[in-house]
């Protein structure tokens, strides 16, 4: 298995990953219905995301925690997703910037967590 070294590694993830969002009974809820995401729009917006975390390209701009604000985000929803990302990673990958990627994905997800908990959003 390899690790992560290209935009194509990072493109295959976010879509293997999102495919597995779209389809959880929870977090499904909430992008397909709540927030209705257009996900050819979305998809290469998250491969740029990811691919600015794990290489440092310039391609993403962009506030997400802003967009997950008015979502009906519950306790635990993004353990729920960090849990989806950490599986993905570890199905198609394996080495550093596999680690890192689980590494930042839990750190993202502890922080909106922590954000929505502090304006009473959670």
């Amino acid at each position: 298995m390899n690790d992560i070294r290209t935009d194509q590694d990072v493109e295959v993830l976010v879509h293997n990953f999102y495919e597995k969002v779209q389809r959880d009974e929870r977090l499904g809820y909430i992008f397909n219905d709540v927030a209705n995401v257009d996900w050819d729009v979305h998809l290469p917006k998250m491969v740029d995301f990811w691919s600015y975390l794990l290489f440092q390209t310039d391609r993403y701009e962009g506030r997400p925690f802003r967009k997950h604000m008015p979502l009906p985000i519950k306790e635990g929803d993004f353990d729920r997703w960090y849990r989806l990302f950490e599986d993905t990673v570890d199905e198609l990958y394996e080495g550093a910037k596999a680690k890192l990627a689980k590494q930042l994905a839990r750190n993202i997800a502890s922080s909106f967590e922590l954000r929505m908990e502090k304006d009473g959003l959670i």
